[in-house]
């Protein structure tokens, strides 16, 4: 008699929290607002990325002609460019870190098997490579 109260106990909580279709539409509504919130942080970062290198090829044109004139302040013209590589990249595994963590929780409130990343997280490692490439290449000295 007990277990049987037991399981209709377990039964009823199941499918109270199965008749409420607020909690599901409030879980998928914010997994779409933290993929929109992703993508504009991958947008960002590629952005710096893309920036850094354009200033580092700037710069190291104006370099060089002040290497020919004499007026160099310094022996490198990746100064400018390379703080925005260097700490988007990192920036961007870090807001990945944060995004995979937080899409697991929303999973485990809906109890859904968490399988494989979603397109947005693989994007997101992607965009680490081009950081990584860029700093390799604004840290080779030529």
């Amino acid at each position: 008699m007990e277990n049987v109260m037991k399981q209709n106990l377990q039964t009823r909580a199941k499918a109270e929290q199965d008749a409420d279709p607020r909690i599901d539409l409030a879980v998928e509504l914010t997994s779409y607002a933290m993929e929109r919130t992703q993508l504009a942080w991958i947008r960002a970062v590629m952005g710096f990325i893309t920036a850094g290198l354009a200033i580092d090829k700037g710069t190291e044109a104006l370099h060089e002609a002040r290497v020919v004139a004499g007026t160099a302040w310094s022996k490198n013209g990746h100064f400018a460019g390379m703080p925005l590589t260097i700490t988007a990249t990192p920036f961007m595994e870090v807001v990945t870190a944060i995004y995979v963590r937080r899409m697991r929780q929303l999973k485990r409130i809906r109890d859904i098997k968490i399988g494989l990343p979603t397109p947005t997280t693989i994007l997101s490692i992607f965009v680490c490579f081009p950081g990584a490439w860029a700093i390799n290449i604004l840290h080779i000295p030529r």
